[in-house]
């Protein structure tokens, strides 16, 4: 008899999914908004029955709907994540005018996934994990971006190890430009200035006076092979080397980059796989509460419908498929 469940624990008017294993590990999938990777509570005392949440996200429904559009924690960005600049780019030719969706500045961010509804399809578990699966269409029906395509999240978890598995579907009849992302906020229960980072050799992006990449790039090796974040602010894109980045689809082999977070108690394991189409960039983002780091796999550096670096061009009726996930583990 299978250990896993999953039960239906909407927060306010927001549907969300539990993931639910018997001794209490659970992890939660906030499908009324984003499709967002909410919650991800692992035993760490049995005698106690103590959980400890390992990702930042909404509580209840109404903080949703004030920070989410700031925060985006835990959601799908597609088709593009960060910034496109100034809200609008050009294609084959075409220029296309999108949404300035935040205050701060005269940018469209994080695609049109982050916020919306997404449908639940199918659950099945045994023994050892169950598998979850969400998807959500966009029409193509918005100016802005009249490219139809499905999205779909998978979902395999264990407890303490998650793995997901993100596919999106050209429905149109034109080639789509796209690329993609993701945006957990992870924790250990404490500050992260006492948490030790360590992360491969990138380069980091270069932005402009508009916080957009310049198409320039240095080598960044402040968390190789570790060290403690301590008061260090990050809000940067680590882009992964040739190494990485150049890695065939039907490679051998599966090649992917490792973030470790650790504590001294615990560590997390936050890894992507990267290669040709996969992805090959890091966003990292340290908020003021200091009590989580955002850590965001991207399939290339923000403005990717500009700059064309990294951009993944789907035909009309295929699909590609990305891949990441994270493991806990108690020392």
């Amino acid at each position: 008899m299978s250990q896993f469940k999953i039960i239906s624990r909407p927060l306010g008017t927001v549907q969300c999914y539990v993931l639910q294993r018997d001794d209490g590990a659970e992890f939660e999938i906030l499908s009324g908004y984003g499709g967002g990777l909410n919650a991800w509570r692992v035993p760490v005392n049995e005698k106690h029955g103590e959980l400890l949440d390992l990702l930042f996200g909404y509580r209840d429904g109404s903080t949703i709907h004030q920070v989410g559009p700031d925060t985006n924690a835990g959601c799908r960005l597609a088709p593009f994540p960060g910034r496109t600049g100034f809200a609008k780019f050009n294609w084959n030719g075409n220029e296309y005018q999108l949404e300035n969706n935040v205050s701060w500045a005269p940018h469209a961010l994080h695609g049109f996934l982050q916020n919306r509804e997404w449908t639940f399809q199918s659950f099945e578990s045994d023994n050892d994990c169950c598998t979850a699966v969400f998807t959500c269409d966009w029409s193509g029906a918005y100016a802005g971006f009249p490219f139809p395509f499905r999205a779909t999240n998978t979902i395999i978890y264990t407890g303490e190890k998650v793995t997901i598995y993100s596919k999106v579907e050209n429905l149109g009849q034109k080639d789509m430009p796209y690329s993609e992302g993701w945006h957990p906020y992870f924790s250990l229960g404490e500050k992260i200035d006492e948490l030790t980072l360590s992360m491969p050799v990138t380069n980091l992006a270069v932005l402009d006076s508009a916080d957009l990449p310049t198409g320039n790039f240095k080598e960044d090796t402040r968390f190789v092979p570790s060290r403690k974040i301590s008061d260090e602010f990050i809000n940067d894109c680590f882009c992964l080397g040739k190494e990485f980045a150049q890695t065939p689809a039907d490679a051998d082999f599966i090649n992917n980059a490792h973030v470790l977070l650790e504590s001294e108690k615990y560590l997390l394991d936050i890894w992507q796989r990267a290669g040709i189409e996969q992805y090959n960039a890091i966003q990292m983002y340290t908020p003021p509460d200091r009590m989580s780091i955002a850590i965001e796999p991207m399939t290339t550096e923000p403005d990717a419908l500009n700059h064309h670096r990294g951009l993944i061009v789907i035909p009309p009726g295929e699909s590609r498929t990305f891949e990441f996930g994270f493991n806990f583990i108690e020392k």
